[in-house]
């Protein structure tokens, strides 16, 4: 008879068996598959923290943040993405989506949310692919990836923050000279002028500030 743990595994490596089957024949390459950005996610949590999340996509990290965060304000440019995601949380009440450029909207949901002292960021907007409908996502190529006004939306709400974490998804795509992405010094640059940590895990860049440090 399997133990509790042992059957709980077993569901694990068959619910993820063709994931990470499709990972080791790219030999482990990035992007990794979304459990282990997920997991990545979890382990990253603020007590009681709101998430933003830009880039909702169809909602599979927006589904775990609410298990963690307190507040979930997902970004989506993607009209159609925008709506399924609203279809699909429309139920869980600490989600919010909304169907906007994240850099026209950042300032205000950070303003509008001032009282959450832990603040946690997943930035993950970007014209991408549609995996499923084949076709491009909202965006054009010279201005599909707004990481850097993020990163300055947020720098200016620093101040109001007690401890901030925020996770860059792909950051393979990093000096690629692919689109409008950013080189990975202007993200280690904007970390040491602004007095956070950084490591990347997988293919996540992660910056860690606490008020303490």
């Amino acid at each position: 008879m399997f133990e509790f743990n042992s059957l709980r595994n077993l569901i694990w490596l068959i619910k993820y068996r063709k994931n990470f089957k499709n990972w080791k024949k790219r030999n482990f390459n990035p992007p990794s598959p979304d459990f282990i950005k997920h997991q990545i996610l979890n382990n990253n949590n603020l007590n009681e923290c709101l998430w933003v999340e830009t880039g909702t996509y169809y909602g599979n990290s927006t589904k775990i943040l609410s298990k963690i965060g307190k507040k979930i304000i997902s970004i989506e440019a993607d009209k159609r993405l925008s709506q399924l995601a609203i279809n699909r949380f429309q139920k869980i009440d600490n989600i919010t989506i909304i169907n906007e450029r994240s850099e026209n909207v950042l300032k205000n949901i950070l303003d509008e949310n001032i009282e959450y002292k832990n603040l946690c960021l997943y930035l993950d907007a970007h014209l991408c692919t549609d995996h499923i409908t084949g076709s491009k996502t909202f965006g054009e190529a010279t201005s599909g990836t707004p990481i850097m006004y993020e990163l300055s939306i947020i720098e200016k709400d620093l101040k109001n923050r007690n401890n901030i974490n925020i996770l860059i998804d792909d950051i393979r795509l990093f000096d690629q000279n692919f689109q409008n992405y950013t080189k990975k010094i202007d993200l280690v640059n904007w970390c040491l002028n602004n007095g956070f940590q950084w490591h990347i895990e997988h293919d996540i860049f992660i910056a860690k500030k606490n008020k303490s440090s």
